[in-house]
């Protein structure tokens, strides 16, 4: 915020030097994939390959020790509840692969990540010693704007898929043009969000970044919650996670 009722917060000040030229796009949002997770989760018995990944991307597992010729499914974990219904959250498994065991007792699976809320999600095989465990980290993407030109209050939306439903991985909060106009939930749509925006502004290049946030917390001043957190990548408290940048073109009446 430009001035602070906090006595103790700085202010910041910043200058520019705007030049002529032809503006800096953004890349393709699919070149905006997140290429490394810093925080992931121990892996199990099972081998995850890769270990993390987006929402439709295809993933291999795969286990010794089985019955040999024995068919096994592999059970996906995931959350389910929202923050609305006062039910709270529970956890739900069913399967997403199947596949039988070679004469080495090796079983591999291979499925397309669920369209599912991102974080962790619990991989088991059960067999008659146990179980076998193994996890995968979904990580938020993002797709291309449904419609990227037009006049001012010309309707768009911005999709993201793998959101989280944790504290810190709930919502994106969403800056337009350098200014902070709200944020949207994941936890109750499990993990797809939708923002529907309006261009505005003048003609030209219009820019939109998504930045990761913290949902809630037990300090209410200063107010550091749902706004964007413009230094997630260095100390984001929760998840890793991305930030998303695109460009919208306003054009004449």
């Amino acid at each position: 915020m430009q001035q602070s009722p906090e006595a103790d917060r700085p202010r910041f000040v910043l200058r520019f030097t705007v030049t002529p030229g032809a503006p800096l796009l953004p890349p393709p949002i699919s070149e905006q994939v997140q290429k490394s997770v810093g925080r992931l989760p121990e892996p199990g018995a099972l081998t995850v390959t890769p270990p993390f990944t987006g929402v439709g991307q295809r993933v291999a597992v795969s286990g010794t020790g089985f019955m040999p010729g024995q068919r096994y499914a592999l059970g996906w974990t995931t959350v389910i509840g929202n923050r609305v219904g006062g039910h709270g959250w529970n956890e739900a498994s069913r399967p997403v692969a199947e596949t039988v065991a070679d004469a080495s007792g090796r079983a591999e699976f291979d499925f397309a990540a669920p369209d599912d809320l991102g974080g962790m999600h619990v991989l088991t095989v059960e067999n008659d010693s146990g179980k076998q465990v193994g996890n995968l980290w979904i990580e938020p993407t993002a797709f291309p704007l449904d419609v990227e030109r037009g006049p001012p209050g010309t309707a768009f939306t911005v999709h993201l898929k793998g959101v989280g439903w944790t504290e810190t991985a709930n919502i994106y909060t969403v800056v337009y043009d350098n200014s902070y106009i709200g944020y949207a939930c994941a936890s109750n749509s499990q993990g797809d969000v939708r923002i529907p925006l309006q261009a505005t502004g003048d003609p030209g290049w219009h820019f939109i970044d998504l930045y990761p946030a913290i949902y809630r917390g037990e300090e209410q001043r200063p107010r550091n919650f749902l706004i964007p957190q413009l230094s997630y990548a260095a100390d984001h408290p929760g998840e890793d996670l991305p930030h998303f940048r695109f460009a919208f073109e306003v054009t004449e009446e």
